[in-house]
């Protein structure tokens, strides 16, 4: 094993898949066939991936799935060691986890809150299984219905190409929101696996978000280092986008520019997305780490060389081809007005689902309740609303099972919500999307005064 210290890059790939480690085992995974992809295995390499297995993983048969670990685990337990020093230290207990018994446990290692929303939720799908007539994990996953509605989204923007090609003004708005509207719609899911069964399926589909990130980078962003960790300092590099300017987290330093973090969001929001495609894997890649917070993916060069020129590409599509076509004014604005936009749609779909002052600093030992305590869903009978965010107005929901389709998370929330009032976890949720945004202005206004302490 060939420890890959964030920092420096491996000046060329290693030879197989890395181990990685859950529950404080470590196993060697290299060789298994999962049925989510080679690209889903790789997000545990060389870390702790004891939330993300967990997290991913609610439905799965728990003595099948201590089988198949035990299959892989690493027989020389002292040649691994995680690229993280932070992932010594996990904020996470998972009660009732039978570590030191010879027998593999039968039941998952989570709370009687996390039990019960899992029983119940899957009872809900092994019922859609049986009405549908499909598998179960199909029954989790898009459905025809949602297939039909990414399709026209799709098509629609495909329709507005032409004219946007030739610099009809009308697409400098119509072109990036009927874009937002279908790459948010089919992206997301794809990158959770949520999309599909087919793990070449959901890895294509993380392609079609190439006007706001790279997958790659979206991979540690969001998946290995937000979603596992959500508002946990240190952990979740949202928390830390742009920190010299916005301050989201008590525990980052005041600096002087945050005492205007209540206005300086709004150009803020529109460059977001140009950030995440082109200046963060520039970071990234010069660190080995995404935002301080999550080690980069063990890659060589070969694949470095791949990603860059995609970069290129994206770039090149994004940003440079006005300027063969149209004079320079016109250019400028078919360059940057339509990122802007998408810029806008992002940051009004994603910010408010997490930075709220109901939500913020806020921390449970439960991985699930965290999830809870953490997210903020709004506007739930909006269909409006559903469709421009792709479903992540039921962001609580969508924390406590990624792998679940957003189509499927409207009729999830009662029942979750019923459970959270039993086991007194509270359910953050606001009626509209005005009062969200409410909120997270709010947020910016409370973590912009200087502390007292400083």
């Amino acid at each position: 094993y060939q420890r890959r210290v964030p920092g420096r890059l491996s000046p060329a790939a290693l030879p197989t898949m890395q181990p990685m480690r859950i529950h404080g085992v470590w196993y060697d995974v290299s060789k298994f066939s999962h049925p989510g992809g080679p690209v889903m295995l790789s997000l545990g390499e060389c870390r702790d991936a004891t939330a993300l297995f967990e997290g991913h993983h609610p439905f799965t048969n728990r003595a099948m799935l201590e089988k198949l670990l035990a299959k892989y685990r690493l027989k020389d337990q002292s040649g691994a060691h995680v690229m993280d020093a932070r992932d010594e230290t996990l904020p996470f207990v998972w009660p009732e986890f039978e570590s030191k018994s010879t027998e593999s446990p039968a039941e998952p290692p989570v709370s009687a809150f996390a039990r019960e929303l899992r029983q119940k939720v899957q009872a809900y799908f092994q019922a859609e299984a049986e009405r549908r007539g499909v598998p179960f994990l199909e029954a989790i996953k898009a459905t025809p219905r949602r297939w039909v509605e990414m399709i026209i989204f799709g098509l629609l923007f495909a329709f507005t190409l032409p004219a946007f090609i030739r610099g009809e003004f009308w697409t400098l708005l119509v072109t990036p929101i009927v874009y937002w509207v279908f790459g948010v719609n089919l992206f997301h899911d794809a990158s959770h696996s949520a999309l599909s069964r087919n793990w070449r399926l959901n890895v294509l589909g993380t392609y079609v978000g190439w006007w706001f990130s790279s997958p790659f980078e979206w991979y540690h962003q969001h998946i290995i280092g937000h979603h596992a960790y959500p508002n946990i300092p240190e952990r979740d590099p949202d928390l830390y986008h742009n920190a010299k300017m916005e301050r989201h987290t008590k525990t980052l330093r005041w600096r002087p520019l945050h005492q205007h973090q209540a206005s300086t969001w709004v150009p803020i929001w529109m460059i977001g997305t140009f950030a995440m495609n082109f200046i963060k894997p520039l970071q990234m890649f010069s660190s080995n780490m995404y935002n301080r917070c999550v080690a980069m993916i063990p890659v060589g060069r070969e694949r470095s060389i791949q990603h860059w020129l995609g970069r290129v590409l994206i770039f090149c599509l994004c940003h440079v081809w006005p300027f063969f076509i149209f004079p320079l004014w016109k250019a400028l604005l078919f360059a940057l007005v339509p990122v802007m936009i998408v810029s806008v749609c992002f940051m009004t779909s994603t910010q408010i689902n997490h930075l709220t002052p109901e939500n913020v600093d806020v921390e449970s030992d439960d991985y699930y309740k965290h999830q809870v305590l953490t997210s903020h869903a709004f506007a739930t009978t909006s269909w409006m609303v559903y469709y421009f965010t792709g479903g992540l107005n039921f962001q609580i929901e969508h924390h406590l099972f990624p792998t679940v389709n957003h189509c499927h998370l409207r009729y999830l929330q009662p029942m979750v919500k019923q459970i959270c009032a039993k086991h007194n976890v509270f359910y953050h949720e606001s009626p509209t999307l005005v009062q969200a945004l409410g909120k997270y202005v709010q947020h910016l206004k409370e973590l912009a005064a200087k502390p007292a302490s400083e």
